[in-house]
């Protein structure tokens, strides 16, 4: 079977949450000669910090993708308009965690990391109006290095909704909301940011980094974040301000989360280049709003060959889905045991495909689900279908590359 039509805008996002380990100092010279890998723990891993040793395998897998579907359900098509609109991804319901420190002396902070948003934000004390997190608060007078911008700044002028504070003598204030009615609203500031590395080396500082330093915030955010940290292709993302100095490359590896062991990593630089057998690579299309890295996609194809005699012998009974949005479901105590063909993701000039791995969950002891789903007006390729993948993006040469890989 193969679905061709129009060529269609595909957005690639993994909406995630990072957990970086440090190391001592390192300059960005040393850095930019290898490279710099983080690791990444999904949150239901043993290894995150606030893993629930009470939930059982199938909970946790079926919370999960109900937290996608949460965040799916609060897109709305401005995502893709031509105008241009401010992108409203939700970023706190993600899957992984980023420990970044913040200040001189460095202070940690646990916050949302996404591919679809550009600034790097957390709740500052003192805090006017703020969700509820369980770490401490972190404080800018503690660093020396911490300062306001003037709203006269080049920096505050390429925040696209910032506004200026007559009473703190015309300093730059941001304000970012999303479609879910969540906000932040703080001072921009620049501080030196420090990032871990995974592959032995020593830890990276970035000073003078654009911030928001949020003190009223509210909506939907976990207890366990403290902010965001924005992926995306906007001019204040972690990935656009260190550009220069990773040769615009950057990519990941995502262990699937529902096994219990292994590290997922993202690499920073020469680390990132993603290369030898199998890979596939497609243009990145820039277009409005451009936090978002676009994809084309062609067409989506199954290989049906030899699926009709690897059925099993005993039938397969679909069965009503334990969450709605998920629309076909079968009795199975395995997914290998639907022996289900594989799918073909038909991006331009690249062949992905898909392993029943990346298309059907278990989601309880005896019932497997078809992970796709529709949405009117926009198109996700969610983290889902990129786990088992290296995902190399070259933001100077615009192009995403795909790797099949073990990622364990």
């Amino acid at each position: 079977m193969a679905a061709k039509n129009d060529h269609f805008i595909f957005y690639i996002a993994f909406v995630t949450m990072i957990c970086c380990y440090f190391l001592p100092n390192r300059s960005w010279v040393e850095a930019q000669r290898g490279g710099f890998s983080v690791e990444l723990i999904h949150r239901d891993s043993p290894k995150f910090p606030f893993f629930n040793q009470l939930e059982t395998t199938s909970e946790r897998t079926i919370n999960a993708l109900r937290r996608s579907i949460a965040r799916l359900s609060r897109f709305t098509p401005t995502y893709i308009s031509k105008t241009g609109a401010q992108s409203d991804i939700r970023t706190n319901q993600g899957e992984y965690l980023m420990n970044i420190s913040i200040g001189t002396p460095p202070f940690e902070i646990l916050a949302i990391a996404d591919t679809g948003s550009d600034l790097i934000w957390t709740q500052c004390h003192p805090c006017a109006h703020c969700y509820k997190q369980d770490a401490p608060l972190f404080d800018p007078k503690s660093s020396y290095t911490y300062r306001k911008l003037p709203c006269s700044s080049r920096q505050c002028q390429t925040f696209p909704d910032h506004s200026c504070s007559i009473e703190a003598n015309e300093t730059c204030l941001y304000s970012i909301s999303y479609g879910d009615k969540s906000f932040s609203n703080g001072d921009l500031a620049i501080d030196t940011i420090t990032l871990g590395s995974s592959t032995g080396g020593p830890t990276v500082t970035l000073p003078k980094t654009i911030i928001g330093c949020g003190h009223n915030n509210e909506g939907s955010f976990s207890e366990k974040g403290s902010g965001i940290i924005g992926l995306g292709g906007g001019a204040v993302s972690l990935i656009s301000q260190m550009s220069s100095l990773i040769s615009g490359k950057f990519s990941y590896c995502l262990v699937p989360f529902f096994w219990e062991s292994g590290v997922s990593q993202i690499n920073f630089g020469t680390n990132a280049a993603v290369s030898g057998s199998g890979v596939v690579s497609t243009p990145s299309i820039k277009k409005p709003p451009e936090v978002l890295y676009f994809l084309t996609l062609e067409a989506i194809s199954t290989f049906t060959q030899s699926w009709r005699h690897q059925w099993p012998a005993r039938l397969i009974k679909r069965i009503d889905a334990p969450i709605e949005s998920l629309r076909l479901c079968y009795e199975a105590k395995r997914t290998d045991e639907l022996r289900v063909p594989n799918i073909t993701m038909h991006f331009r000039n690249a062949d992905v495909k898909l392993s029943p791995l990346n298309t059907f969950l278990l989601v309880s002891e005896d019932i497997s689900c078809f992970t796709f789903s529709s949405f009117q007006g926009l198109a996700i390729y969610g983290d889902l279908a990129q786990m088992n993948f290296l995902v190399g993006y070259d933001i100077e040469n615009q192009v995403v590359s795909f790797k099949p890989t073990q990622c364990n």
